[in-house]
């Protein structure tokens, strides 16, 4: 993101679909709870989010902004409402990510563990993939997108219906690189994490991630039937309002997740920092957590969700198809509604 005066910070992102790229600058925060009242801030999200639609001629949003866990305000615009179900696209791999957590942390995975192991029965029943590197894959190295996957998979004929069918996709995908390596964005190594978790529950995808990432949460969500065969990379559709809720799982102060995925997460330093499906940046205060998305699908739709490291968390739904820039811009404004400079 461009810089704003002396205290920004700057996030580069490609959206959803896009790589992302934010910078990891420390903000100085100049904002006390003393200095602005919440609802003065909601004030300011909701005009900096109008403004943005106007400029951008972005015709339908919705806005939950959220402060220490409870929803300050929200905003439905052009005909959308914060309550509505949405696209979320790319917000969706945190979902997934914190499905996988949960099953480490109850012990029936490991960071470690390759894909030749956790995935020996799903090779049996839809084959061997073409490249071998496949196999070694660890659970950490598609968390980051440090497994060396392409970013999508190889498409011959119809879309995947469901996550068997983006699997198979995916093991028919040659990897670009040796696993391990730098990171690079894969909607494909999310896809194969949904795997692993239809493997080791033996439960669907859409109905174990509800109830182990959404429910604790007391969040609502399902898959959009046009992108089930992306589920968990982009499939889901959940309102502002209840990812807002959703995203709280970061918090420290909630227990959804627990000490061994809490402990990896607390260690993650590279450069730039992905974790369970969202960057982390690191800053004096403490951790600001940031994703965004772009939906798969000629309509478009868009997403974005900032929890800020002084307990505000913005979510931001919005139709159409817009550029990179688009998106830069709109998180410029909400960090500048809630980040006073």
């Amino acid at each position: 993101m461009r810089s704003d005066h002396n205290a920004g910070w700057r996030l580069r992102l490609r959206v959803g679909l896009f790589a992302v790229l934010p910078a990891l600058l420390v903000i100085p925060l100049c904002l006390s709870a003393h200095a602005q009242s919440s609802a003065a801030i909601a004030v300011e999200l909701d005009a900096s989010v109008n403004g943005w639609m106007g400029q951008h001629h972005v015709n339908a949003a919705s806005l939950a902004a959220m402060k220490d866990g409870k929803i300050v305000k929200s905003f439905g615009y052009g005909g959308s409402e914060p309550d509505q179900p949405a696209r979320i696209a790319s917000l969706s791999k945190a979902i997934t990510a914190v499905c996988v957590a949960r099953l480490i942390d109850g012990g029936r995975l490991a960071f470690s563990a390759p894909l030749g192991t956790v995935l020996a029965s799903a090779f049996t029943k839809f084959g061997e993939p073409v490249d071998p590197r496949f196999k070694v894959v660890t659970i950490e190295q598609l968390l980051m997108h440090r497994s060396g996957f392409a970013r999508e998979p190889k498409l011959d004929g119809a879309p995947p219906y469901d996550v068997a069918e983006g699997f198979m996709k995916a093991l028919a995908t040659p990897l670009i690189a040796d696993p391990g390596n730098k990171m690079s964005y894969s909607n494909v190594g999310y896809q194969t994490l949904g795997m692993v978790v239809e493997t080791i529950t033996g439960a669907s995808y859409e109905r174990y991630c509800r109830s182990a990432a959404l429910e604790p949460m007391q969040a609502s969500g399902s898959i959009d039937p046009l992108l089930r065969g992306r589920s968990p990379n982009g499939g889901w559709l959940v309102s502002a309002i209840d990812y807002a809720k959703f995203v709280q799982v970061f918090d420290s102060k909630t227990k959804v997740l627990g000490e061994v995925s809490r402990a990896w997460m607390d260690s993650r330093h590279e450069i730039p920092t992905y974790s369970l499906g969202t960057f982390m940046r690191r800053t004096a205060r403490g951790v600001t957590y940031q994703h965004d998305g772009k939906v798969a699908l000629r309509e478009g739709g868009g997403s974005y969700s900032i929890k800020f490291d002084n307990g505000w968390t913005t979510v931001v739904m919005f139709d159409g198809n817009h550029s990179t820039d688009v998106y830069l811009d709109l998180g410029r404004r909400l960090e500048t509604a809630v980040v006073k400079r």
